[in-house]
C-alpha cells in the first residue's frame, strides 16, 4: 500500500500549531527556537519528504549580535522596563542571540556609534526614543537591518527597516467620540509636542478627527503644543499657560500619562477639579495612572508583548534585507477610570 505523502498541514496538526508557523520553521524563517526544534522533529519523525535538508539547514543556525540603541535612560522609565524586560524574554528562548546597548546622549555621538557598530560586528539593530530628524536618517542610510520603536514624523527615508508602534489613532478618535456623544463634550485641547513622534502626533490627529466628524471647531487656543522644550512635566508652568486661556476645554487630551498627570496636578492649582470641571485623557497605562488622584483614564499597550515583536520583527527583518518596510500597530484599548 502507498504511503500517503507527509504535508506541512500534517506537521501542524501534529503539533496544534499554525501552517503558516511551520512553513516558517521549514523555510529558514524566524520562529522561536523551541518552536523550530519540535517542527523539526516532527518532521523528521513523521517523514516529511525535505526532513533531511532541514535538519541539517538547523545545525548551522547563525549568531546574532543585535543592538539597542537609545537617546535617554530606558531603565528609568517605566514604560520601557516592560519593552526591554519583552525584549529579554524573547532573548531567553534564543540562545543564538545577543544583546548589546548603546546610549546616544548628543548627535555629536554619530560617529562613535558608527565605530561601535563596526568593531561589534553588529547583525542588526532595535532603536528606542530616537527621534532626532538629523540622526535618524544617518543612521538608516549605514544600512543596518532596523527596527524603531515608533518614528520621527519628519523623515521619509527609504531603507532596510521597520517601524512598530502602538494603534493611537482609532482609539483615541472613538473614545473622542463617545465623550462628544454621550457626555456631551463640546470642547478638546491637545497638551504635548504632536511633533514629537509619530504616536504623538497620531492622537493628536484622533482628537481633531473627532471634533471634525461631529460638525465642532478645533479651538487651537484650547491646547498645549509647544515644543519639547516646554516643561510638560511641570504643573505649575502648565497651570501658567491655562490660566491664559480664554476657556479651560471640556477634554484635555494628553500625549501620554506623565503629561496627564501634571496637567491634572496644573489644574488643580487653578482650583479646577477632574472630572468635575474638565475631563482628562492619558496614554500608556503606567502604573502611575492607578495610583494616582484621581485615577486616570489612559489606553493600554501590552509593553512586554511590545519588546517581543521589536525583537521577532528585527529578525525577520535581518533574514529579508530587501523586503519593503512596514508599519506595524499593535493593539491598544482604553481603560475607563476616574477622569473620565
Amino acid at each position: 500500500m502507498k504511503r500517503e505523502r507527509i504535508t506541512i498541514q500534517d506537521i501542524a496538526n501534529s503539533l496544534g500549531l499554525s501552517r503558516n508557523t511551520v512553513s516558517k520553521a521549514l523555510n529558514g524563517q524566524y520562529v522561536p527556537p523551541r518552536t523550530r526544534e519540535q517542527v523539526l522533529n516532527a518532521a523528521i519523525e513523521l517523514g516529511y519528504k525535505s526532513y533531511k535538508t532541514v535538519a541539517a539547514a538547523d545545525a548551522d543556525v547563525p549568531h546574532r549580535r543585535i543592538v539597542l540603541i537609545t537617546s535617554k535612560l530606558l531603565m528609568t522609565m517605566t514604560f520601557f522596563v516592560h519593552v526591554v524586560r519583552g525584549i529579554e524574554s524573547a532573548l531567553s528562548e534564543d540562545e543564538n542571540v545577543e544583546l548589546l546597548q548603546f546610549t546616544a546622549t548628543k548627535t555629536s555621538f554619530f560617529n562613535r556609534l558608527v565605530d561601535y557598530l563596526n568593531e561589534n560586528k553588529v547583525d542588526g539593530i532595535i532603536c528606542m526614543e530616537l527621534f532626532q530628524a538629523d540622526y535618524v536618517p544617518k543612521l538608516i542610510e549605514l544600512g543596518y537591518p532596523t527596527v524603531f520603536f515608533d518614528f520621527p514624523i519628519y523623515v521619509s527615508t527609504a531603507g532596510n527597516y521597520d517601524i512598530v508602534l502602538p494603534e493611537s489613532f482609532s482609539s483615541v478618535k472613538n473614545f473622542c467620540l463617545s465623550l462628544i456623544g454621550e457626555q456631551d463634550c463640546s470642547s478638546f485641547g491637545f497638551v504635548g509636542d504632536y511633533t514629537h513622534c509619530t504616536s504623538f502626533y497620531e492622537r493628536f490627529l484622533a482628537m481633531r478627527e473627532a471634533i471634525f466628524l461631529s460638525g465642532l471647531e478645533y479651538k487651537a487656543e484650547c491646547s498645549v503644543i509647544e515644543k519639547d522644550s516646554f516643561p510638560y512635566g511641570n504643573p505649575r508652568e502648565l497651570a501658567k499657560v491655562f490660566a491664559k486661556m480664554s476657556a479651560i476645554p471640556d477634554v484635555f487630551v494628553a500625549a501620554n500619562d506623565t503629561i496627564a498627570i501634571a496637567t491634572i496636578e496644573a489644574l488643580k492649582l487653578l482650583h479646577r477639579k477632574v472630572p468635575r470641571d474638565v475631563l482628562v485623557l492619558g496614554f500608556d497605562n503606567l502604573p502611575e495612572s492607578k495610583t494616582f488622584d484621581p485615577q486616570i483614564t489612559t489606553f493600554n499597550v501590552d509593553k512586554t508583548g511590545i519588546g517581543k515583536k521589536l525583537l521577532s520583527v528585527l529578525l525577520d527583518r535581518i533574514a529579508h534585507p530587501r523586503q519593503k518596510t512596514q508599519i506595524i500597530h499593535l493593539q491598544s484599548k482604553p481603560i475607563i477610570r476616574q477622569t473620565t
